[in-house]
């Protein structure tokens, strides 16, 4: 594609397309005929490979920054796994799994229900408190007598 074979107002519509304006409102700004600008999209091959180029480049700059948070997303999401509470924690566990494909690969023709799903979350955070006080057999848990 040579850049240089567009001229300035080319340049401008592509400019107008990147930011989302319809050909009308290209062609106002430009002072072509909204044909033209049509034309230009359709049929100028010169201008759709600018295009396709900017397009690119643009999308490939969007997956750099959202690249760029997904490490902050996973420290938010370690914290509320961790120290949310229980609700909290559980769509988090939630959306972890769900991010990772995980839940759909796993998922049986007869899924746990929400009770289900809270009772064994709640039995590992009080299976983690008692390892935490060093409590690794459960027969040695106090019977509250």
């Amino acid at each position: 594609m040579n850049k240089g074979s567009l001229n300035a107002k080319q340049e401008l519509a592509i400019d107008l397309v990147m930011v989302g304006l319809s050909d009308g409102e290209i062609a106002k700004q430009v002072r072509v005929s909204r044909q033209r600008v049509n034309i230009w999209r359709n049929q100028d091959e010169d201008f759709r490979a600018l295009l396709a180029e900017r397009r690119k480049a643009l999308h490939e700059q969007h997956r750099n920054q959202l690249s760029g948070l997904v490490c902050e997303a996973i420290i938010v999401m370690r914290k509320a796994m961790r120290e949310g509470e229980i609700p909290t924690r559980l769509r988090a566990a939630q959306a972890v799994l769900r991010m990772s494909g995980l839940q759909t690969a796993m998922q049986t023709e007869n899924p746990p229900s929400k009770e289900e799903i809270i009772k064994e979350f709640i039995l590992e955070a009080i299976g983690e408190v008692a390892e935490e006080l060093g409590i690794n057999d459960p027969k040695r848990l106090p019977s509250g007598e």
